[in-house]
């Protein structure tokens, strides 16, 4: 009411210099609701009500912005709080006239929301105290720093969003990128946000797995801070040994990668550039099958394995499969006079390469696997075959005697005597060589009717110690009748040709020649039958040589 009587004075008046004294007066004595408080307290009385009333309006912003230089520039620059509330008026929430013990400003420190200020308060921040970021120590704008030291205790403005205006740089001036670039407000470490793909050297391979301080291990010239910037990696050199000790000049991304140190990259390496181009089963070995990492294996320089300096006979990495049983050879028992690289078992040793040995192979041989032959584990136990053997070459060095030494004496095992190598069946063999020379029928029987195969396995077949009497093969058809001292000799009477085939005489076999009419008769006319053993056969003898006996007397 007193307010607005008095704004209606002021516009009737003018601003003269009556109305001035009059408001003077009535000011001091009725108009003025209440004291300032104790920071505008200067402003007390009705003379300086013009320093923040305008006659005829409200208090303006801008009276209040004319002392408040610090929220003015903050409201121009679009930044703090006040920036975000412009649009109310000071008075809304700063009224003064209330005494001087009054609180011109009511700020709830436990319900503010600092996003406002464009600051959002996250992870440790949030239960930091207001007072340990809002101190006069980091205070970085100028104009609040030319505040009294009062007013310094009492502020919340001031601060920079920057890390740096609360927080130590611990890095000591090494980035330039704000901290929340790598570190978030959770914890200082590890730096979660840090990707090292941002920086000049990405990390790759088994580099992504190392720890920071593996590489950062140097300090700044206090001696307390980690190095991170201006590191040299150009070569691998800088951090990495060489385990090659120099003998390489070319860099190591020539041959390796980060993946794996002991992984050689062959299409980055090239083996032909060495001294033993890789060919054959060489090229898909591992380079540590050749090149062991063996601690007790360094070579004069130093390098595990790398530098071989023995390398061109295959008996410098390979063990002697076969035994020694070639190094009496010409050529030393050189590997690749037999075989290649592409595999031990691919052999290029040729049937005419066995030709030029004691056993040239033919017939059957020529399509005999070779460890039919040549046996493994005889030289020395779990070794290859046997390819050298001392003495004669003899068949039944491969072959079992099937006649069980029925030939040792005459022939000395020599198969080749009778057999060839084409086939086993296939003889070579002329029994007119032996004691019974085949003739007439005997030259058509199969072996196996003379030379028959026993029921007993274990047994061979009989060929020598046979005898030449008829009656070992054939039954004695004339029941004994001719025997002579145990024995029958059928070739008196009969030959080979044929059974019936006779070369006996009777004039000059028998005690009854045949003359006259008796060399026309019939033989069953004087031989007759007899049983013999449930058999029907012929008499021959004995018979009597007198007439009487075959003629009747009349």
């Amino acid at each position: 009411m007193i307010d607005s009587t008095l704004q209606r004075i002021c516009r009737t008046l003018g601003g003269s210099f009556l109305a001035s004294l009059f408001l003077a007066g009535l000011a001091s004595a009725q108009i003025s609701p209440g004291d300032l408080t104790t920071a505008h307290k200067q402003w007390d009385g009705v003379e300086h009500c013009t320093a923040c009333h305008t006659i005829g309006k409200a208090v303006l912003d801008s009276k209040c912005l004319d002392c408040h230089k610090e929220i003015e520039t903050r409201i121009k620059s679009h930044e703090g709080y006040h920036a975000t509330i412009a649009s109310k008026h000071c008075a809304e929430c700063h009224s003064e006239h209330h005494g001087r013990d009054f609180q011109i400003v009511h700020f709830d420190t436990t319900s503010f929301d600092h996003a406002a200020v464009g600051f959002t308060l996250e992870g440790k921040h949030r239960v930091v105290g207001c007072r340990a970021c809002h101190a006069p120590k980091n205070i970085v704008n100028e104009d609040i720093q030319k505040m009294s030291a009062a007013r310094k205790q009492r502020t919340y403005l001031g601060l920079s969003t920057q890390c740096r205006s609360c927080h130590e740089d611990r890095h000591k001036g090494q980035f330039t990128e704000a901290c929340s670039s790598c570190h978030t407000s959770d914890r200082w470490k590890p730096a979660s946000k840090f990707s090292h793909d941002r920086s000049r050297y990405p990390l790759t391979g088994k580099h992504v797995h190392v720890d920071c301080n593996r590489c950062h291990n140097k300090t700044l010239q206090d001696g307390k801070t980690i190095q991170y910037t201006h590191m040299e990696f150009a070569t691998c050199n800088v951090c990495h040994n060489d385990p090659h000790a120099g003998k390489f000049k070319e860099a190591c991304s020539t041959c390796h990668t980060t993946e794996d140190f002991h992984h050689v990259v062959k299409s980055k390496f090239d083996h032909a550039m060495t001294r033993f181009p890789l060919r054959g089963r060489h090229a898909s070995l591992k380079c540590a099958a050749c090149h062991q990492n063996n601690p007790k294996a360094r070579n004069a320089s130093g390098e595990l394995g790398f530098h071989i300096t023995r390398f061109r006979l295959c008996s410098d990495c390979h063990t002697d499969a076969h035994g020694g049983q070639f190094l009496t050879r010409s050529d030393g028992g050189r590997c690749e006079s037999c075989h290649t690289e592409d595999g031990f078992e691919l052999v290029r040793f040729t049937i005419g390469d066995h030709a030029s040995t004691r056993l040239p192979l033919t017939g059957g041989h020529l399509a005999t696997p070779c460890v039919s032959c040549h046996p493994p584990n005889r030289i020395r136990a779990k070794s290859t075959m046997q390819f050298v053997w001392k003495g004669s070459i003899d068949c039944i060095m491969c072959h079992r005697d099937v006649h069980r030494a029925q030939f040792v004496e005459r022939y000395r095992n020599r198969c080749v005597t009778c057999h060839t190598t084409v086939r086993w069946a296939k003889l070579t063999f002329s029994h007119n060589d032996t004691r019974f020379p085949l003739q007439g029928k005997h030259a058509d029987i199969a072996c196996s009717k003379c030379h028959t195969v026993p029921s007993d396995t274990t047994k061979a077949v009989q060929y020598t110690g046979l005898t030449m009497v008829c009656s070992n093969c054939h039954k004695d058809e004339h029941e004994g009748q001719f025997t002579v001292a145990g024995s029958t000799n059928c070739g008196t009477c009969h030959t080979a040709v044929s059974w019936k085939n006779l070369v006996f005489n009777h004039t000059t076999q028998s005690r009854f020649a045949l003359t006259g009419a008796h060399e026309r008769v019939p033989c069953d006319k004087c031989h007759g039958t007899f049983v013999v053993n449930g058999r029907t056969i012929t008499r021959y003898k004995p018979l009597g040589t007198q007439c009487i006996d075959c003629h009747a007397i009349k």
